[in-house]
């Protein structure tokens, strides 16, 4: 089992960011169903520069904080028509910063390298750098998608002001 953590900075407030995920993730979780993600995945082999692009279904749920005081969610996916990659299990939530305009999107889990000691050996070598590349794209578009409701929801907070 490989463990993987990875982390985008959004430029948004820590609880403006916890009600935009919520908003974006809320109603696949409630529905149970899965959200088809297309991630295109830049990967540096030795400096020529690769791509790899695979759909995932992506399953939220609400997960729970023992201390709380964050709110995460429950991050499950799967290849989108099989395929040798491993299935993804974690959390995905939004952590405060120093800094009150800007918060932490983490996502945090494990998964299983496929086919045995061979994808075992392929994790070592490259699989672990694909997976860390997929979870930054993964990170990525969740938080463009936070930072554009934020900007949206500040553009209109002026709107209303004048």
């Amino acid at each position: 089992m490989t463990t993987l953590l990875q982390r985008y900075y959004l430029h948004c407030p820590y609880a403006r960011a916890r009600t935009h995920l919520d908003a974006a993730l809320g109603a696949f979780a409630e529905s149970g169903e899965h959200q088809v993600v297309r991630l295109r995945v830049p990967i540096d082999l030795d400096g020529s520069a690769a791509g790899l692009q695979k759909d995932v279904l992506v399953q939220y749920g609400k997960g729970t904080d023992p201390l709380h005081f964050d709110e995460p969610w429950t991050v499950r996916w799967t290849p989108n028509r099989g395929g040798p990659f491993p299935d993804f299990d974690g959390t995905l939530t939004v952590r405060a910063d120093e800094d009150f305009n800007v918060c932490v999107l983490e996502l945090q889990g494990t998964y299983d390298p496929p086919l045995g000691i061979v994808g075992a050996a392929f994790d070592a070598v490259l699989g672990s750098r694909i997976a860390s590349a997929t979870a930054r794209e993964f990170l990525r578009r969740i938080g463009r998608d936070i930072e554009n409701r934020y900007r949206s929801e500040e553009h209109e907070k002026g709107h209303e002001a004048s």
